[in-house]
């Protein structure tokens, strides 16, 4: 099951990542402009009101001869430092008010318990306090006389214009954030449906692909060579495999009907004689008759059928191990004792044709092959040429060294091979014409193929109808001194 979150389009989500983005970047940047903007004013205020209170203790005198403390200490015209932003204000240590500008009218600025702890343990620091809903930042300083405190000057300034300052830099940044927001929504919907129109394209073309079927169609992608070109170009490459995947299986899948056919045809012949002739032999055993000639003819004709079916059988099984991936174990074989047996073998199958046979270079000669293979493949061949060359004419095999191969020829004076047969001897079932049907299966000369394939060799074939054919086959040799 997808989540409610994969359901969300890709070119939202990305949109979203960009806004999300764009409004932290904007939060830690507002922040940081907010709190440096506020210190700056903070401390510039600061620095205002210490350098006041400090020009106001540089004015003030302190007179010893005199006994009390309010005659001791001659405190300068406050109003001479106070300004309309600027409250000064003196009192006794006592708490008493000694002094304050004019602009104070009747209010008093504070001076709690808090003040007076900082003072005793010597902690300097500024205050903020309300008066009828105006805030105030507040630094007090000790009045001392012979290292003894004597009152406290209070200097203050409202804060009105930091707040205001930074109350507008507050909407400022609200404000301005909200345009980047919904700016950023309308960039990066756009800039993703810029960035993601290739794989719309993308997208469509392989649902259409998908629909139709049709894997020779491409993407045609047009843009830069970036990942979204690479995707394009991989999923090009991609459907030409599917295409060239799909077309050996559309041949595969023809071919094995095809085979199925031509087998089911090749198996129902043999069967048909047999079941024939087994008939025939339960009629005569009925009939009690002296017949043993028809019935000698009987059998021999279902042994032969049966060694035909039996033939056909091992051949479809040969290729099913093909078609399975079948793959021989070549090891070295020295090649003229092969060739020895395979030619005394090969002697059963002459019919009266004259076999001349040289292999005299094949001596000391070694190719990479399975011995049983190797003779079937050579079998084949002989088994061909015997079958269709007349009684006194010839068949030669010779073994010739060409260059890096050795080269293995058959050569018989039978009846030839039309040319246009020649393309086609080597598949499945095939027969040539009239002339050179027999017992054959049609499976011989595919499966000598793909042993000589196995071995990295080729075969070459020459035909003249009436004057005889020529199979060559090439394989790679070595020695071993």
């Amino acid at each position: 099951m997808f989540s409610k979150r994969s359901e969300l389009p890709v070119r939202w989500r990305l949109t979203l990542w960009y806004t999300g983005l764009l409004c932290t970047i904007l939060l830690i940047l507002g922040g940081m402009v907010y709190f440096l903007l506020n210190y700056s004013l903070r401390g510039e205020m600061e620095r205002s009101i210490e350098n006041k209170a400090n020009e106001v203790l540089k004015s003030t005198k302190v007179v010893s001869s005199l006994p009390f403390f309010l005659r001791q200490v001659v405190l300068p015209d406050v109003e001479v430092f106070a300004a309309p932003d600027i409250y000064v204000q003196v009192v006794t240590n006592k708490g008493e008010v000694a002094a304050r500008s004019k602009n104070l009218s009747q209010y008093s600025l504070p001076l709690n318990s808090k003040v007076f702890e900082d003072l005793a343990t010597g902690k300097r620091g500024f205050y903020e306090f309300s008066v009828e809903d105006e805030k105030l930042l507040m630094i007090v300083k000790p009045i001392q006389f012979e290292d003894v405190v004597v009152g406290f000057l209070q200097v203050a300034r409202p804060l009105k214009p930091v707040l205001q300052t930074l109350g507008r830099l507050r909407i400022i940044l609200i404000m301005g954030g909200l345009a980047s927001l919904l700016a950023s929504l309308w960039l990066g919907w756009f800039m993703s449906g810029k960035v993601l129109k290739p794989v719309t394209h993308i997208t469509e073309e392989a649902r259409k692909i998908g629909a139709e079927k049709d894997f020779k169609r491409r993407i045609s992608y047009q843009g830069p060579k970036d990942e979204l070109g690479m995707l394009a170009v991989t999923f090009d490459d991609m459907l030409e495999s599917l295409e060239e995947a799909y077309s050996k299986l559309e041949d595969s899948l023809e071919m094995q009907k095809r085979f199925v056919a031509d087998a089911s045809h090749e198996l129902r012949t043999p069967l048909t004689s047999i079941q024939g002739n087994v008939d025939f032999l339960l009629q005569l055993q009925e009939s009690k008759g002296n017949n043993e000639n028809i019935r000698h003819e009987a059998l021999a004709d279902i042994s032969s059928e049966t060694k035909r079916l039996s033939r056909l059988v091992k051949e479809l099984l040969t290729l099913a191990k093909v078609d399975a991936g079948l793959k021989l174990s070549l090891e070295p074989l020295e090649l003229y004792p092969a060739l020895e047996e395979i030619v005394r073998k090969s002697r059963f199958l002459v019919k009266g044709q004259n076999f001349a046979v040289e292999i005299k270079e094949a001596k000391g000669v070694y190719i990479n092959g399975d011995r049983d293979y190797f003779q079937q493949l050579l079998l084949i061949f002989f088994d061909n040429a015997f079958k269709y060359t007349p009684p006194h004419k010839e068949v030669l095999f010779k073994v010739k060294i060409v260059e890096n191969w050795v080269s293995l020829l058959i050569e018989d004076e039978g009846v030839g091979i039309p040319a246009q047969d020649i393309p086609h001897l080597f598949e499945r079932f095939y027969r040539s014409d009239k002339s050179r049907t027999g017992e054959g299966t049609g499976l011989g000369l595919a499966i000598a193929q793909w042993i000589v394939k196995e071995y990295q060799g080729k075969i070459e074939v020459q035909s003249t109808v009436g004057e005889g054919t020529k199979f060559i086959i090439y394989l790679p040799f070595f020695r071993l001194f």
